[in-house]
């Protein structure tokens, strides 16, 4: 048999702004945990590819390549062609390295017993027992966070490495990544705009604009940016910070609202927020983790009595009811229920709306275009967080927390107790309080129980 003379990698060098990252990383490197957070169009993966295929023939171990979704990574890679015409795995692991290929698994054995195989991140555990010593997370900001939790003890045990490579998608759970990674001395951290690579021309980027691509999303595609406003993105981060750096106003005889977000299970928390007309009064808000509806009522019930609040809002889908009901039998008249669920056919700005949730979030979006916000980075995340589509009957409807949790995003708790401030319009009780009666603005009713 005669013999091939080959090095790996396999025609490819790494361009300027490549070579720090596969200079630094990897076995036997000075990083073994990575993010690198660079523009659309870097060859963020070309250069993770190519390190990989390099470390393969220095350790004998199973590597991943995982992307968001399995059928993406078999379309962006498997079968994907790059620049010069060939096939990328056909660049970074050629066939005269390797034992075995299965394009069924997306996997392949190199002939010193190496495995690469690639996978999505929302099914990661259907590669259980393979034991990797080496992960790439390609579009981490996409991915499913639980992915990198779940396979972190495997690479802690193995001595392997991790390199996590994304674009921005808002200040998600890839954004809490790259602030871990840039505060540690232990993670190679990097972010690239193109201002720092050069790859791509002012005048190709004004293409882009003038081809329909928003200032939002130029923003977050070529310059890297956490707080770059998505098209789809109901409140925008210009907005919020806008808002939080107003000053506060002087509170006066200001309508008092409490509004409660009741957490339903794993990491969401149960919150209260206090706003005072255009400010938040006593404390932004509390957030309890694990508390039962009797301990977390009895919060509630300890708050109307120190603050005397005009109106409390609660969610009472779900377990939400039953705190609900313990209020109300504890006779706070001044306590209802909402149901994000509820039909709700117009906003405060006459747009129309799928439902009571939408109603509220565009509520407190037209507020915050005038009111004040306190500097807080969670609140800002979390408000700023959700998109926005619509239904069949073309009415506008707000990002469900499933949705945001399979893109990544943690429930936004806070921003939701926020929200029920608005779910209907309030008179301080000074003004309108009657007997019996709490009146909620434009309407009247009852709240004896």
């Amino acid at each position: 048999m005669s013999s091939i003379d080959l090095t790996i990698p396999n025609n490819w060098q790494p361009r300027q702004h490549q070579k720090d990252l596969y200079r630094q990383f990897g076995h036997g490197r000075q990083f073994r945990r990575g993010c690198a957070v660079w523009h659309r169009r870097a060859g963020k993966d070309s250069v993770a590819l190519n390190l990989t295929a390099r470390d393969m023939f220095k350790r004998v171990g199973t590597y991943w390549h995982l992307f968001p979704e399995q059928a993406q990574a078999r379309r962006a890679i498997w079968n994907g062609i790059d620049a010069q015409g060939r096939r990328i795995i056909d660049q970074f692991l050629p066939p005269a390295v390797r034992r075995r290929t299965s394009s069924q698994d997306m996997l392949i054995e190199t002939v010193n017993g190496s495995v690469w195989q690639m996978a999505g991140s929302d099914n990661y555990d259907s590669l259980v027992g393979s034991n990797p010593v080496g992960v790439v997370f390609s579009e981490w900001s996409l991915a499913n966070p639980e992915a990198w939790d779940y396979i972190r003890p495997i690479l802690v045990e193995n001595d392997g490495w991790a390199l996590l490579i994304f674009t921005p998608r808002g200040r998600n759970h890839a954004y809490g990544t790259y602030r871990t990674a840039l505060d540690s001395g232990n993670w190679y951290c990097e972010r690239l705009t193109v201002s720092d690579t050069g790859l791509i021309l002012p005048e190709q980027i004004e293409e882009e604009r003038e081809a329909g691509m928003s200032d939002g999303k130029i923003r977050q595609e070529f310059g890297c940016s956490f707080e770059a406003d998505s098209d789809d993105q109901l409140i925008s981060y210009d907005l919020v910070a806008a808002a939080m750096a107003r000053p506060s106003p002087a509170l006066n005889q200001a309508e008092k609202i409490l509004g409660v977000d009741v957490a339903r299970f794993g990491n969401d928390k149960s919150v209260l927020y206090f706003r005072q007309g255009r400010d938040g009064a006593p404390l932004p808000y509390e957030r309890h983790a694990g508390w039962d509806t009797m301990k977390l009522a009895s919060r509630i019930a300890e708050w109307i009595n120190r603050w005397q609040p005009d109106a409390v809002f609660i969610d009472d889908g779900g377990v939400g009811g039953g705190v609900v009901d313990r209020l109300h039998q504890l006779g706070f008249r001044i306590v209802r229920g909402v149901n994000f669920g509820m039909r709700s056919d117009r906003s405060s700005t006459g747009e129309t709306v799928a439902n009571k949730r939408t109603e509220m979030w565009c509520s407190a979006r037209d507020w915050i275009a005038r009111g004040h916000l306190p500097k807080d980075d969670r609140l800002a995340e979390e408000l700023t967080a959700p998109m926005y589509g619509y239904n069949a009957h073309s009415a506008l409807m707000l990002e469900g927390k499933d949705s945001m949790r399979k893109r990544g995003v943690p429930s936004p708790d806070i921003a939701d107790a926020f929200a029920l401030t608005f779910a209907y319009p309030v008179w301080p009780q000074e003004d309108d309080q009657q007997d019996g009666i709490c009146l909620f603005h434009g309407q009247s009713e009852v709240t004896g129980y």
